[in-house]
């Protein structure tokens, strides 16, 4: 991993040059292709880049299929994700299916949701060097899966990198700099929901993890609302550390306590049936599930509310609830589906996605009650 303000001018090319590529693919979206990022990046490689900016929010099967296919036709020999999670999905599909051999997702067999943590694998074809930029927190890059939207059942499904890249990591504040005020706060939000969920589930305190994630979240709630503005590199670097240290895969004394955790699966499933951001559907769902893990977390959720000094919450209330609120209000997210302009006729379809990705979360009952508090 490479960080600081600045970092991809003064270190890209030669990054690309050790690892021997001479063919590199850009990877990114319509919007980020209009964006001076790509300017950066197109001034340190030189000449003019070879680019894909087909890559699509939730990373629909085509859009990697596409890109696959123009990584064929221009022989690239490497890949530069720039964006969000979208792109670096995008860029890992397209290099998995050139890796393997494969003209189509769908050909790929998907990973389980409660076996991501060894997705792992070891190589199957060519290791294709993969260097991502990130623009927003989502951070996808760090992780060792990939996924992909399947528009015909309306879900998103993880695929494991099978050994196809090899990762250098990109943190620099003046590349995320141009990302619009909306989009990085929603996606910090996603970030802060990752990491209560991994403090939280803890069956007890965590020597390694606690002290790691206290200071990362701390550090969200005093820098995010600060960052929103576009063109502040030097905040916003503070903020892509503060993300990467919740991303950071310390050593557990023990195993999550909770089967799964509600925003989690209530993003990825909003973005299956609504094709709903995944920043702004943890802003939507943070709140339920805070309330809905209540009873099996409050002993963790009072101690990161004491160590981040938020307000005490009333009796039978989660203990992190009104400091979430009134961060996401400092924020000015969307915190319900009706103000994110969701129609919410398809919320027991929801339901249904969210079982489906975690069968052991609750019943259909308790799942569709906390998802009506979403509306």
């Amino acid at each position: 991993m490479i960080s600081g303000v600045g970092s991809v001018r003064d270190r890209l090319a030669g990054e690309l040059q050790t690892q021997g590529v001479k063919r590199p693919l850009i990877v990114c979206g319509e919007h980020v292709s209009r964006s001076p990022a790509v300017d950066v990046v197109a001034s340190t490689l030189g000449g003019t880049p070879l680019v894909y900016d087909g890559s699509r929010p939730h990373t629909p099967v085509e859009a990697v299929n596409r890109g696959a296919a123009v990584a064929r036709d221009a022989e690239a020999d490497a890949f530069i994700a720039l964006g969000g999670s979208s792109a670096v999905d995008c860029a890992k599909g397209i290099a998995v299916l050139v890796s393997t051999g494969t003209t189509d997702v769908t050909d790929l067999s998907p990973l389980e949701f409660g076996q991501l943590a060894e997705a792992a694998q070891p190589p199957t074809g060519r290791a294709f060097p993969l260097v991502s930029i990130t623009t927003t927190l989502s951070f996808a890059e760090f992780l060792p899966f990939w996924g992909a939207r399947h528009a015909s059942i309306r879900r998103k499904l993880p695929y494991a990198d099978q050994g196809a890249v090899l990762r250098t990591i990109f943190l620099d504040g003046e590349m995320a700099a141009y990302t619009p005020a909306q989009v990085w706060v929603e996606t910090g939000v996603k970030a802060l929901d990752d990491a209560v969920s991994a403090f939280c589930r803890a069956h007890r305190s965590e020597p390694f993890l606690d002290p790691v994630l206290i200071e990362a979240i701390a550090a969200l709630d005093a820098w995010l609302p600060r960052s929103s503005e576009t063109g502040q590199a030097d905040i916003r670097q503070q903020v892509l550390i503060a993300t990467w240290m919740t991303k950071m895969g310390l050593p557990r004394l023990s195993r999550p306590s909770a089967p799964g955790w509600f925003s989690t699966s209530a993003r990825h499933a909003l973005g299956g049936i609504y094709e709903l951001p995944h920043g702004v559907g943890s802003c939507v769902a943070l709140g339920p599930g805070l309330r809905y893990h209540a009873a099996a977390t409050r002993p963790r959720q009072e101690q990161l509310r004491r160590a981040l000094g938020w307000p005490t919450a009333e009796e039978g209330e989660a203990p992190l609830g009104p400091g979430a609120a009134r961060l996401l209000g400092e924020l000015g997210v969307p915190t319900t589906l009706t103000q994110a302009g969701v129609d919410t006729g398809r919320l027991d379809d929801v339901v249904t996605n969210i079982l489906a990705e975690s069968p052991s979360l609750g019943s259909r009952e308790q799942i569709g009650a906390v998802c009506s508090q979403m509306v």
